[in-house]
């Protein structure tokens, strides 16, 4: 949702949002092991770090759109994995070797929360886990999605789509440019670095080549967006779901012989992980079938079964003024 803030509504494209991604990932890691944080203290801190981030990388951005701006963000994703493995600051983020025990403590201290005899959280003591972490991803979606709703519906939302259709005509009509780019990227960047400090919770270890951290992690997320469809706030959120439902599906198909017969030889010859090629394929078939993603496509699926017909001619009421006749 937060690069479609960015791309979707304000057209300026990133290739650099696994670098906030990882922003996110190692301020909760080093506040947790370095600092002695509790790792959900450290997601505001890690909203804040990106943002002055996120509002220092648009600077380009006011000069520049298009591939160049992307050029621009790209060289930031490439940069970050080897700037955390810088040896001056490896005493903060211990290099290429990466952090450990960055995730909550789960012990038999913990208290357990019951609902009428129903524990939706799952047993904060230890055993298990994932309901809890479902839990917080799902609360930090809805706040997410809140928020961008709020900036789309609101005057800077209409703001956004006046530079994405006209960068000049917005500017003419009073749109201050360089602060709205710079408060959009600022927020897009920090909302990314949420899920980037709940995923160094919820796995208690962080490397610096880690995919999401990489270049390929920026991709993934572009290529999620766009399947589920730019330009919609729900379209990022179905992507994602889409995009791990595969994954799941296909986790165990590195082995050849575990490939279902019937998509076997389309999968069983190459290197590529199974739920990768699928999503590409989705990928491809969607720009030609549905370029609007999966939203354009339920879209057009909806307009094709629910059509509203007009009246035929000469059935609409009308209503007849009797007028008084002419006086003599």
């Amino acid at each position: 949702m937060s690069l479609n803030l960015l791309l979707g509504f304000t057209g300026q494209i990133s290739l650099g949002h696994s670098a906030f991604f990882g922003i996110g990932v190692y301020t909760t890691a080093i506040g947790v092991t370095r600092w002695g944080w509790s790792p959900f203290v450290t997601l505001p801190v890690a909203f804040a770090v990106a943002f002055v981030v996120g509002v220092l990388v648009s600077l380009p951005a006011l000069r520049i759109k298009g591939v160049y701006l992307a050029l621009v963000t790209l060289a930031l994703g490439l940069v970050f994995p080897a700037f955390v493995k810088w040896p001056k600051i490896e005493w903060l983020t211990n290099g290429s070797r990466g952090l450990d025990k960055t995730g909550f403590k789960f012990n038999k201290a913990n208290p357990t929360y019951e609902l009428f005899g129903w524990n939706p959280w799952g047993n904060l003591r230890g055993q298990n886990v994932k309901p809890f972490y479902f839990w917080v991803g799902v609360s930090i979606v809805a706040l997410v999605y809140l928020v961008c709703r709020g900036i789309v519906k609101s005057r800077m939302g209409r703001s956004l789509v006046a530079i994405r259709d006209n960068s000049t005509a917005a500017a003419v009509m009073g749109v201050n440019l360089a602060v709205t780019k710079g408060i959009v990227f600022g927020l897009s960047a920090a909302m990314c670095a949420l899920p980037g400090s709940l995923s160094a919770i919820r796995t208690g270890t962080v490397t610096p080549d880690s995919a999401l951290l990489t270049v390929a992690g920026s991709i993934t997320f572009l290529v999620i967006m766009v399947v589920g469809g730019s330009g919609s706030l729900w379209g990022p959120v179905l992507g994602a779901v889409f995009y791990q439902f595969i994954i799941e599906r296909t986790s165990g198909w590195s082995d050849p012989n575990r490939i279902p017969g019937a998509v076997r030889p389309l999968f069983s010859w190459s290197d590529v992980a199974p739920g990768s090629g699928i999503f590409a394929l989705t990928l491809i078939l969607l720009m030609f079938f549905a370029p609007f993603g999966i939203v354009g496509l339920w879209h057009k699926a909806v307009a094709t079964v629910v059509t509203v017909v007009p009246k035929p001619a000469g059935t609409a009421s009308v209503v007849h003024q009797e007028t008084a006749p002419p006086e003599s």
